[in-house]
């Protein structure tokens, strides 16, 4: 099985380009998926659902616990605050709305994925800071920055935490936060269990056959699948670190999950393409295809894991466009 690192990196002037791009882009004119307000006590009555909070950020309600996932949700992913992609989307709520959370999963420790601001607010948290779950070489990270303990996973290891079960498996991607850091901590995605139910959540990865088989067969059935759709222009580049929405399809079919959705898209522009292009895309990839189980959320949705119930899934031409018209602390304050 492929799970090394590619090498493949963009070079300097691609970051100019994005720069430029970001600095001259018309947010009147920019079409981003929809944005609702997270309805929690909704979620909060479903024994295991999953929230989408934009880009990769996962709301989760295992039995009693509230677990995040890559909770990048400041309003750039960056080193520094306002350096970096901007926020095109609110997130469905503010931080000071966040239930009590009992975990943090980190799949990897890009920008994107490992925010500095969201970690630090959570540590502070009433009640005391949560449980970290990272791969190998990330706790000392965490004792730095948040001042907490981080427990280091291995692919394929587990950890039990009430009634649920965390489970680290692989993906075809990288790590490092500077480029003096290259690939010394491990990447992964998670496989969450809870009552005989499973959500899986790949983290970044580029599309390897041989890797979604691998899951499936160690991990058995895939009830619900957040797959990335987004970041994938240029693809002579992106392919080696990211999925694209044709990819996402093919990984669903791979693990043969009941379901998935596509996340990873329509928050912070990190690829070539356009913010909403990934759903415009998703739409033609499924054309002609049997998948009326893989569909998209609006930013605030949930879902719940048990095959078939009511949730907000949707198909890529039900979700409609909205244009960014506001920041994203005015957009979110029009939410609440």
């Amino acid at each position: 099985m492929i799970t090394e690192d590619s090498g493949k990196r963009v070079n300097a002037g691609y970051f100019f380009h994005r720069a430029w791009v970001q600095l001259t882009r018309d947010l009147a004119k920019t079409e981003v998926p929809p944005a609702v307000p997270l309805d929690l006590k909704a979620m909060q009555q479903q024994d295991f659902a999953v929230a989408w909070l934009g880009h990769a950020a996962m709301l989760v309600r295992a039995g009693e616990l509230w677990v995040l996932i890559d909770p990048a949700l400041s309003n750039t992913a960056g080193p520094v605050q306002g350096f970096g992609p901007a926020r095109l989307t609110p997130p469905p709520l503010p931080l000071e709305q966040l239930p009590h959370i009992d975990a943090v999963l980190i799949s990897h420790d890009h920008y994107d994925h490992l925010d500095l601001a969201t970690i630090q607010h959570l540590a502070r948290q009433a009640g005391g800071p949560p449980q970290y779950l990272v791969g190998r070489g990330l706790s000392a990270w965490f004792r730095w920055n948040a001042g907490s303990e981080a427990r280091e996973f291995d692919w394929w290891d587990t950890h039990q935490i009430a009634e649920a079960s965390f489970r680290f498996v692989p993906a075809q991607h990288n790590s490092g936060r500077t480029p003096f850091h290259k690939n010394t901590t491990l990447w992964g995605g998670w496989v969450i269990t809870h009552q005989g139910q499973q959500f899986y959540f790949p983290g970044d990865t580029a599309f390897v056959g041989q890797l979604f088989d691998d899951i499936r067969r160690r991990v058995g059935h895939i009830d619900l699948a957040a797959l990335p759709i987004g970041a994938y222009e240029p693809r002579a580049l992106m392919r080696f670190e990211h999925l694209d929405p044709d990819d996402a399809l093919q990984a669903h079919h791979a693990l043969q999950a009941r379901r998935s959705f596509g996340v990873h898209w329509g928050t912070f522009q990190l690829g070539d393409e356009e913010p909403f292009q990934a759903a415009t895309d998703l739409r033609k990839a499924l054309q002609g295809r049997p998948a009326g189980d893989f569909g998209l959320m609006p930013i605030g949705g949930f879902m719940p894991v048990a095959c078939c119930e009511a949730g907000a899934l949707l198909s890529p031409a039900e979700l409609r466009p909205v244009q960014v018209r506001k920041s994203p602390a005015e957009a979110l304050q029009a939410l609440r």
